[in-house]
């Protein structure tokens, strides 16, 4: 059955791929100006994912925030592009596919660690806060690559616990879509806080 349910859940994981290539796709069609009001409803969505349990209603969102997703992504690594180059950014894309594989082992390997669900929250949550407390209040380069650091440490941990959950029957399978796009979004957030954390050790 866990077998089964990691399963579903990576088939749903690919499909949110397949579908930020579409978004990517969108996104390179359209202005950089649109990158504001799309990250706008793709954040109300996540909220209203993540508070509002109904899933028949998630499931229908879930398909529809990669495309969003790969919208902003195909700006933002474009930004990363400028400053790093091609080869870099590439190459922290495939040593994020790397690392997020090795750590989906891991969590599928050791034992039950569903103790340190209510940690990783609650750092998320205050990581949240501080980011949005500094988009208001100028801060120096050192603070933001500490919050860089914090934030793919925190995602590592995610996944590492995510995979976890599928492994110790957590999951139900009406339950499936959520953990994908958590695990999707555990990829997304490790591979732009990564880019983040390397620009801002250049500067």
């Amino acid at each position: 059955m866990k077998n089964r349910i990691l399963s579903l859940v990576l088939k749903q994981f690919t499909w949110m791929w397949a579908l930020t290539g579409v978004g990517l796709f969108i996104g390179s069609l359209l202005s950089p100006k649109i990158i504001f009001p799309i990250s706008l409803i793709t954040i109300t969505l996540l909220i209203v994912v993540f508070f509002v349990r109904n899933i028949d209603f998630i499931n229908i969102i879930v398909y529809i925030l990669p495309i969003l997703i790969g919208i902003t992504l195909f700006w933002t690594t474009q930004f990363y592009i400028e400053q790093l180059g091609n080869a870099l950014v590439f190459g922290v894309l495939i040593g994020t596919i790397l690392v997020f594989v090795l750590l989906g082992i891991i969590g599928i390997m050791i034992p039950d660690i569903s103790a340190i669900g209510n940690y990783l929250i609650v750092t998320l949550l205050v990581l949240i806060i501080f980011s949005i407390l500094f988009m208001f209040f100028p801060i120096g380069n050192t603070v933001l690559l500490v919050l860089a650091g914090i934030a793919v440490l925190l995602f590592s941990l995610y996944t590492v616990y995510d995979f976890n959950q599928i492994r110790h029957g957590y999951v139900r399978e009406r339950e499936v879509s959520l953990m994908a796009l958590n695990l999707y979004l555990d990829f997304i957030n490790l591979f732009v806080n990564i880019l983040q954390f390397i620009s801002r050790l250049r500067n």
